[in-house]
């Protein structure tokens, strides 16, 4: 059966050429997020692979320790406990348990412990969590952290938290920081099962390849549909004439 290849309109080949030039660019632009969560995975692993150092004091802070495998020793200051609040685990919502752990000098460094159920914010509801006595605590070091636009404010007086701000919490507890950064601890078992420990995000979602398959797929389905479109069988174009004078 002939073809009878047609002529695009010139508005029909701009609007076409704008979506296949936004559809690639999507399509790369996810590519190159690829390679870069990628990137930030495999750093982030190696630094918590790496052999823990204690975490750095009276410093400034540096970008690079992010999620650095780091210890510290201490006494936690269980009546100064702070909750970050909505942080789910499994599908069920709790908080993370943030202590401040008083050095020799009694400046504190903020330990992020672990998550706990909402049914456990009251201390007496996990007797075991309020640990006594020096203790060795490992986890990733953590950076300051800044308010995301659509966080909460953080409501020191009914202690509820929405994002970790050190110098806020510190002044909250009545202590000086002896750290910039905030150890969240590793998933190391505890006495009672709570906190859980090893909420760190070193491992991170990653599905950009599959989003950029489907932008490029998009892509490629306009250029078929638009040849397609102007290379109809000739019969077509007879039956679409022969209606058009009949009306």
């Amino acid at each position: 059966m002939p073809l009878l290849t047609t002529r695009p309109s010139p508005a029909m080949k701009i609007c076409v050429g704008l979506s296949l030039v936004i559809l690639v660019g999507l399509g790369s632009w996810q590519l190159d997020r690829l390679f870069w969560k990628q990137g930030l995975i495999e750093q982030r692993q190696a630094q918590a692979l790496m052999s823990p150092i204690p975490v750095p004091t009276d410093t400034v802070v540096d970008p690079s320790l992010a999620f650095r495998a780091a210890y510290a020793d201490g006494r936690y200051l269980n009546d100064q406990e702070k909750y970050l609040m909505a942080r789910t685990r499994r599908g069920n919502v709790g908080f993370q348990l943030i202590t401040p752990l008083e050095q020799e000098d009694g400046r504190i460094i903020l330990v992020n412990r672990g998550w706990v159920p909402t049914e456990n914010r009251a201390p007496e509801t996990r007797p075991e969590s309020l640990v006594e006595g020096k203790v060795h605590v490992t986890g990733v070091l953590r950076l300051p952290k800044t308010k995301h636009w659509a966080q909460p404010e953080n409501d020191a007086l009914t202690n509820q938290w929405f994002y970790v701000d050190v110098d806020h919490m510190a002044e909250d507890s009545g202590a000086e920081l002896a750290s910039p950064y905030y150890l969240e601890l590793d998933d190391t078992p505890v006495a009672g099962g709570l906190p859980i420990g090893g909420q760190a995000k070193v491992e991170l979602p990653n599905n950009h390849l599959e989003y950029a398959i489907t932008w490029y797929s998009l892509a490629l389905s306009l250029i078929v549909i638009f040849v397609v479109y102007h290379r109809r069988p000739a019969e077509d174009k007879d039956d679409q004439d022969h209606n058009g004078q009949a009306a």
